[in-house]
């Protein structure tokens, strides 16, 4: 099985794919002055929920995150 494959099937994340969410994390911590609280808590709930429904791409993870921010 790929990881696309249990990434969209809700499988427990291995170690790259915590590593992938990550690096969006803290690259959208960064860029956005994100410190702590409510915010950061959503928005790795975010990155989680996107990532285990098909958006594996870092790239494609942060321009999701941004057009849902932007509401």
């Amino acid at each position: 099985m790929t990881r696309d494959y249990l990434a969209a099937n809700n499988a427990p994340l291995q170690n790259e794919d915590i590593l992938i969410c990550k690096r969006v994390f803290d690259h959208i911590c960064a860029t956005g002055h994100i410190t702590g609280g409510e915010a950061c808590d959503e928005l790795a709930t975010q990155i989680i929920y996107f990532y285990q429904h098909g958006v594996t791409n870092e790239d494609s993870l942060e321009q999701l995150l941004a057009m849902v921010a932007g509401k």
